[in-house]
């Protein structure tokens, strides 16, 4: 700072470390020293009271007391190799295998399919033979049933809100004759006519099982 008379210094005006002050101690004489000294004997006063940019949060004196007064949680003090990199895309994952069936994922990497798999606890895929004359929907999407008598049948099993479909492998003999539920809409509004034989007729909800649409697919085969 250039050399100014008391009347010329403002406000803006700022020190640099080399320019002097003018001290007077309270038993005297008058003494002088340079910004610089004076800020280092501030700083040196004031000890532990302040931060310093310099420090990087290095005079913090709890680390950990900072981390809980701004919110963070442990997460803040975890190494980077302890997190997930977006770049990465999950090559970090130390056991491929636990991590799939940690997250309901199939059992390997390229899984082969045999027979049926399984959803909530239900097998899907799989050939279903019917027990008796109800066809539980949630059991399967292929039956089978043999009659030789007439039969008629009942749907359940449906999920509600859901599309579902299944197929049914009926074979017919003595002349029996299959009744349908009322939920079964077919086309022209009438069940087709089974004689003797293998017949595949499939069946689709869209609502359920409210209404099952039913139709041949092949008739007294094999």
């Amino acid at each position: 700072m250039a050399n100014l008379t008391p009347d010329q210094l403002t406000s803006a005006t700022s020190a640099g470390t080399g320019d002097l002050l003018l001290v007077y101690p309270p038993a005297g004489p008058l003494k002088k020293l340079t910004f610089g000294t004076f800020l280092a004997q501030v700083l040196s006063g004031l000890g532990g009271t302040v931060l310093t940019v310099a420090s990087n949060l290095s005079d913090l004196a709890s680390a950990s007391a900072a981390r809980a007064n701004l919110g963070l949680g442990t997460a803040a003090t975890l190494a980077q190799s302890a997190v997930f990199q977006v770049a990465n895309n999950l090559s970090e994952v130390a056991n491929a295998g636990t991590a799939r069936t940690n997250i309901g994922a199939a059992a390997s990497a390229s899984p082969t399919i045999t027979g049926g798999m399984t959803f909530s606890g239900s097998s899907r895929g799989n050939v279903q033979a019917v027990a008796s004359t109800d066809i539980d929907a949630s059991l399967a999407e292929i039956f089978t049933k043999s009659i030789s008598s007439n039969t008629t049948f009942t749907f359940s099993g449906a999920t509600a809100s859901k599309a579902q479909a299944f197929a049914l492998k009926l074979t017919i003999s003595s002349g029996a004759v299959p009744t349908w539920p009322a939920s079964v809409d077919w086309a022209y509004a009438t069940a087709p006519t089974l004689g003797n034989g293998v017949h595949w007729l499939g069946f689709l909800t869209d609502d359920g099982g409210t209404t099952w649409y039913g139709f041949l697919m092949s008739a007294n085969i094999g």
